[in-house]
């Protein structure tokens, strides 16, 4: 028959119940006999110690009473005296309504018998002060009176001491009691403590014992080791516990299996789509080691995958460039606040290939960030097919300034009637091309700035400027213009912040363009706002302009930095510009190693942001 541990359980909980109730039943026995013997002490004697004790009280006040009476003939001593014979004879019969112990009865006698006398030596003496004086009253005091007191008195001292004997024997009685009451109590509370601990140990070896064990084998389960098994048989709770985690073992067992093989599948799956992706893979963990490499990065960083696995990225890796970007975007709070991708070369074999570098950081489901994936796409020959345009933008453009001068001088003296009159519509005409052709020269003149930048023909004039100073410089000549646009410009750049490594007019040219964009999509109605904000973030300044125009469209934002983009207005229209103003600006803080992005939200405005290194680097 199956024995189930909760029986077991009641029954040894009984047991402890049992003994219990024996060791409160055996305690309140012994309390309860204590008790008795002290309430007999207090009940017994007390009474009679306490009237003998006043009543020597009130028979020295007589004593007192009379001295005074034989002295000074004072009849309120006389009262006084009676007065203490009713005190006297009050206690007295309290006394013999309290006898307890033996010869107590007999010593009332006496008490009562000299007291009686007592009383009428002073009526006698009352007698003689009147009749023959004080002098014979005195002596018949000493000689009567005086001897008779004494007896009294002792007398009631005989009870007094006979009650306090009494209560003493009791107390040493009632402290033997308490003493084999303590004694008992102990042996029946150890008894109770031994038996208590028995059926613990018992209980430790019968159900804890198992379920600590159960819970070591879980543990090692949970660290991946499913061959645990429990070696506990018997009928009960504890032993059918047993056979289904055994059970459970081995159905997680083959489960191991069947994962093992799926995982090797979809390992090999992965690794040959990464193998036949073109492009260089590199998965470095939080910690910067590198955790796979493709054949394409293998063959870009001239390295062996099985010989910088798990090894840190710059201990096998000599690119400081693609270690920073990882870096960088691997501690961002916010990924959209940094460029993700970088543009570098590198030279193999006296080879040069340019690779763009995106990275990508992995996040469990917490949102931690675990790892990065860093992607080198050969860019190559877009580059080489981007420098032949950027060489035929150039060629292009300069030999279109000599035309364009030769035009917009022509039409100049054609506009100032240099040659003869002209009527009205030839001066419409003439001033539509004097228009076209500033806008040629401006879009010739862009060109020509940005192929310089390209190719790194400008020399840039660094030194350490204030970023207020730039700020206020660009921010100057909007000032009017945005008053009569009813748009309002707010500088909040400190002076206190560090001084920034910069080309003054050019850094000061990227805010122009970044605050004349601004306003050109910012309302008209009075509610428009350009904020420009400068803070300081470790050796960087990080300058941001802010307005509360319609926004740029999130696909927009990916290419706004692109030559020849712009943004649209409201009405689907572009502002007339060259499109170069941006990737102009985003070449020039490129210049100064900086980064520029954007981040914008429809009806929400847009904040462009751009970082220049301090002094502190």
């Amino acid at each position: 028959m199956k024995k189930s541990i909760k029986f077991k359980m009641l029954g040894i909980f009984i047991l402890i119940f049992l003994v219990l109730i024996l060791n409160s039943m055996w305690a309140i026995f012994n309390f309860t006999g204590l008790s008795n013997s002290i309430e007999s002490i207090m009940e017994s004697n007390y009474r009679s110690v306490v009237a003998a004790q006043n009543m020597i009280v009130a028979l020295e006040r007589q004593d007192s009473a009379e001295l005074s009476y034989m002295f000074a003939s004072n009849q309120s001593a006389a009262d006084n005296f009676l007065e203490n014979q009713k005190t006297f004879f009050k206690w007295l019969s309290r006394a013999e309504d309290n006898i307890t112990e033996s010869g107590e009865t007999e010593i009332l006698e006496n008490i009562n018998q000299l007291y009686t006398q007592y009383i009428q030596e002073f009526y006698k003496l009352t007698e003689i002060e009147k009749q023959q004086g004080t002098a014979e009253a005195r002596d018949y005091y000493y000689n009567n009176i005086l001897p008779l007191f004494e007896d009294n008195k002792g007398e009631c001292r005989k009870l007094l001491n006979l009650n306090q004997n009494t209560m003493l024997n009791r107390r040493d009685k009632a402290q033997q009691t308490a003493k084999k009451a303590s004694f008992s109590t102990s042996v029946v509370s150890l008894l109770t403590i031994t038996i208590g601990l028995i059926l613990a140990i018992y209980l430790t070896r019968k159900i804890v014992r198992p379920i600590e064990n159960l819970i070591d084998k879980i543990k090692n389960i949970s660290e991946g080791d499913y061959s645990q098994q429990l070696d506990i048989t018997g009928a009960d709770e504890i032993g059918e516990l047993a056979r289904e985690f055994n059970t459970m073992t081995e159905k997680l067992k083959s489960y191991e299996l069947l994962n093992i093989r799926k995982l090797k599948k979809e390992k090999q799956k992965a690794e040959a789509i990464v193998e036949s992706i073109s492009d260089g893979i590199i998965v470095t963990d939080e910690n910067n080691n590198i955790i796979l490499v493709n054949r394409a990065a293998e063959k870009a960083l001239d390295i062996k995958e099985k010989e910088v696995l798990y090894k840190h990225f710059l201990e096998v890796i000599k690119q400081d460039d693609i270690f920073n970007t990882i870096n960088k975007v691997k501690n961002a709070k916010e990924i959209s606040e940094y460029k993700k991708y970088k543009d570098i070369s590198i030279s193999l074999d006296e080879v040069t290939k340019h690779y763009r570098i995106n990275v990508k950081p992995m996040s469990d489901k917490e949102g931690d960030n675990v790892g990065v994936v860093t992607l080198m796409q050969d860019i190559t020959k877009l580059r080489e097919v981007d420098q032949m345009k950027s060489d035929f933008v150039s060629t292009v453009s300069h030999e279109f300034r000599t035309p364009l001068t030769s035009i917009s001088m022509s039409v100049e003296l054609l506009l100032d009637k240099t040659p003869g009159d002209i009527n009205d519509d030839q001066q419409q005409l003439l001033e539509a091309i004097r228009e076209d052709g500033e806008r040629l020269k401006n879009l010739v003149s862009d060109l020509l700035d940005l192929s310089r930048l390209e190719s790194g023909k400008v020399q840039m004039d660094i030194g350490s400027y204030s970023i207020k100073e730039i700020v206020d410089y660009a921010v100057k000549p909007f000032l009017k213009q945005a008053k009569d646009k009813n748009t309002s410009i707010e500088v909040n750049v400190k002076e206190t912040l560090s001084r920034a490594k910069a080309d003054f007019n050019k850094v000061s040219w990227v805010v122009t363009n970044l605050v004349s964009n601004a306003l050109r999509y910012t309302p008209t109605d009075g509610t428009g706002k350009i904020e420009i904000i400068a803070k300081e973030t470790a050796n960087k300044i990080l300058v941001s302009v802010t307005d509360n125009g319609r926004g740029i469209p999130e696909d927009d934002q990916s290419k706004i930095f692109d030559k020849f983009i712009q943004a649209k207005d409201e009405n689907g229209e572009t502002s007339g510009g060259t499109g170069l103003g941006l990737a102009i600006s985003k070449e020039i803080i490129n210049a100064h190693g900086g980064d520029i992005w954007v981040k914008s939200k429809i009806g929400e405005g847009t904040t462009f942001y751009f970082t220049l290194y301090t002094g502190n680097k």
